[in-house]
């Protein structure tokens, strides 16, 4: 259902983009400098997951504002406590006397986690980005954002600030049987993605999908089809994709037993490891973790597959003994 990789080298800012196949949506977790990503893939994006401000994980929010401006989106944000504030300074740092003249509106909507709740406020363009004279609040269990077709959870991990760690996980993965398709005589198309969309909401079996196909002469001829019998022949359903993003935290007992727990048997584990385990103490005096320490983690948490990042300036050059390290603590 979705694709996830590193937007910059391991030795550059942090972040994570994740492209939905079948959305013409992304999600990114961290801010940091993201230039490298072009503007068309920032224009996908609706939820960002910020781990915490400090400027390697958050310089990219001006960069996002300037992509976004003049144009009508919808953005979430959430991130950690004081993460309201963190924005409005950022906003507050420009003059908006003019953008009542933008046709579109940018409409932000800003969530900040707390340890047992999550406050909303939001944001718009056109507004000049005044925040709203209300905010809304929630109990934080855990999830963030739940959705039809994913959800989204967070832990608190010590960094000494709270540090944001994520899990991305897809429900149900959804496959069609081309094979199918051919024996019933169906054609592909945009059809498709409605059918996933039904499958994904979970609606009644009797639900009438429409079927467009192009005929000779450019004639359009549309069929419907039960739900449950496009189930039954064209669809099959596996287990959904998964994966975690680990930002910086010390190694600790409870900073460990959270992430095994976050992250247990995700598809990707994208987990940080800025120093070699030769260099522990100053990982600990800089609340980071080392290769080792993200690969023996990531082993224990059971996932499939681990990609490290936030390397230390001081291995500059030298980033595959890093590698080396947490892939033989991942392997044991």
């Amino acid at each position: 259902m979705f694709t996830a990789h590193l937007i910059n080298d391991p030795f550059s800012d942090p972040g994570v983009y994740v492209k939905f196949k079948y959305r013409n949506e992304a999600i990114l977790f961290d801010l940091g400098d993201i230039h490298h990503l072009p503007s068309r893939k920032i224009l996908k994006i609706k939820y960002i997951f910020v781990s915490h401000t400090h400027m390697d994980h958050f310089i990219g929010f001006d960069h996002l504002l300037r992509v976004c401006l003049g144009r009508d989106r919808h953005i979430t944000l959430f991130g950690p406590p004081g993460f309201i504030k963190n924005v409005e300074s950022k906003i507050g740092a420009y003059t908006w006397n003019l953008v009542e003249n933008y046709t579109n509106d940018l409409v932000l909507k800003v969530v900040e986690v707390q340890k047992e709740v999550k406050i909303t406020r939001h944001y718009n363009c056109q507004g000049a980005f005044k925040p709203e004279a209300i905010n809304t609040s929630e109990a934080f269990d855990g999830t963030l954002i739940d959705r039809p077709a994913f959800s989204v959870r967070g832990v608190f991990l010590d960094h000494k600030i709270p540090s944001l760690a994520f899990s991305l996980e897809e429900k149900n993965h959804i496959n069609v049987k081309k094979n199918a398709l051919i024996e019933m005589g169906l054609p592909t198309g945009k059809w498709l993605a409605e059918l996933k969309s039904s499958v994904i909401r979970g609606d009644p079996d009797n639900t009438p999908i429409k079927v467009e196909e192009k005929k000779q002469g450019n004639r359009m001829v549309e069929r419907t089809i039960p739900l449950c019998v496009l189930k039954d022949k064209v669809i099959k359903i596996t287990e959904g994709q998964k994966i975690s993003y680990v930002a910086d935290a010390i190694y600790s007992t409870d900073n460990a037993r959270k992430i095994i727990e976050l992250s247990r048997s995700s598809d990707t584990m994208f987990i940080e490891a800025p120093f070699l385990d030769e260099d522990i103490e100053r990982a600990s005096e800089k609340y980071h973790l080392t290769a080792k320490q993200a690969g023996s983690l990531a082993r224990e948490a059971g996932v499939k597959n681990i990609t490290i990042y936030h390397f230390s300036p001081k291995y500059k050059g030298c980033g595959d003994v890093l590698t080396e390290e947490a892939m033989k603590a991942f392997k044991g």
